[in-house]
């Protein structure tokens, strides 16, 4: 196993690899998401201390040592694969142990997020001329965050929760400039994989946001976006990751048609100052950009 590996090493590693070494050891599922970039910045090295560690280790690239790395962390997993844990000493507010698992989680993902596919998905999103959300039977919720703000930004936003007619009849309307957006999230409704599976037959673009590379919906996705999870409870997922990463393609999509978007947004607001729908009626977010 790579963590074997460094131990046995550590006396012949210069400092910074064992630092390097160390960061690894104590952050294995998170660096086994990274690419070498992210994981020589993590640990605060520079690229060449990390090539120079790898073959230390005997490995003969960067892919073959990754590749050790998440095989080490999946076969890890196999008695827990969702990263389970027990809510932890019983004399400790939980609501502490809850802020502290899903600020750590938070810390993960932006970790793990790959500048250049972020910006890729957020331009395939801002570019398409249509966007169908799914979010299967299970993560509908997680959707319907997209499904409140999207089509403040866009025209043609739906949203599928089941394999149904509205959803085939949403499906026969894509075309090769629309974009799919899929959450998936332990333990992975097969709903979901039919729908994306439907989606991909036609050759559109998916663009995956789910918890880790061994996602079963990954090889079907066109660009994935990745939020890991521990759970304290199997049944609640931790979900500030997710939310903020959605949150964070909003603000960039906006930013990318900013004028066309500040339009939209400009007869909403009116449309809502018009109406009783809030008690500070006359506030207008607008004028504030």
């Amino acid at each position: 196993m790579v963590s074997d590996k460094i131990m046995e090493a550590l006396p012949k590693l210069t400092k910074k690899q064992a630092t390097l070494g160390r960061y690894i050891c104590e952050n294995l599922y998170a660096a086994a998401l990274m690419n070498a970039p992210m994981i020589a910045k993590q640990a605060g090295v520079s690229e060449a201390t990390l090539t120079r560690f790898v073959y230390t280790l005997g490995y003969s690239s960067f892919s073959e040592f990754l590749l050790d790395l998440r095989r080490q962390t999946q076969e890890s997993n196999l008695n827990n694969p969702f990263r389970q844990e027990q809510y932890g000493r019983k004399d400790r507010p939980v609501y502490k142990r809850v802020f502290e698992l899903e600020k750590s989680l938070m810390d993960e993902t932006l970790n793990t997020i790959d500048p250049d596919v972020f910006e890729t998905c957020v331009d395939k999103i801002a570019t398409a001329d249509q966007i169908l959300l799914i979010g299967g039977p299970t993560h509908s919720f997680l959707t319907d965050y997209l499904t409140n703000f999207l089509p403040l930004f866009h025209d043609n936003v739906k949203a599928a929760h089941s394999l149904d007619m509205p959803f085939f009849g949403a499906l026969e309307s894509l075309t090769e400039k629309s974009v799919a957006i899929v959450l998936s999230y332990p333990r992975y409704p097969v709903e979901t994989q039919k729908m994306l599976e439907a989606v991909t037959s036609r050759g559109i673009t998916t663009i995956g946001i789910t918890d880790s590379r061994f996602s079963p919906i990954i090889r079907y996705c066109t660009h994935y976006l990745l939020t890991p999870q521990r759970y304290l409870m199997i049944f609640v997922d931790p979900n500030a990751p997710a939310i903020t990463l959605m949150h964070a393609l909003l603000v960039a999509i906006y930013q990318k048609n900013e004028s066309y978007i500040k339009k939209r947004l400009n007869n909403y607001e009116k449309a809502i100052i018009s109406s009783d729908m809030f008690v500070f009626k006359d506030y207008n977010f607008m004028s504030k950009l």
